[in-house]
């Protein structure tokens, strides 16, 4: 039954490609954010950026990007 769900909200999500995320996507998305940022780097970021349909173009992508590399340099 869950993977009939998971199967019903990919297909929506891919139909309605603006719509909100649910609370618990968002939550593994923060997950991800998280260990991203504890223990993986900016390449790692982009991939993530990417795979949630952010464009390399995208000011957005750049703004996260550059969030990303002060908080590193504030970390070490």
């Amino acid at each position: 039954m869950t993977d009939e769900k998971e199967i019903r909200d990919a297909i929506e999500r891919e139909k309605h490609p603006a719509r909100r995320h649910t609370r618990s996507e968002l939550r593994s998305l923060e997950n991800d954010l998280r260990k991203i940022y504890e223990f993986g780097d900016e390449k790692e970021l982009m991939q993530f950026l990417r795979g949630i349909g952010l464009k390399d173009e995208s000011p957005r992508f750049a703004e996260v990007v550059n969030v990303f590399r002060s908080l590193r340099r504030g970390k070490r």
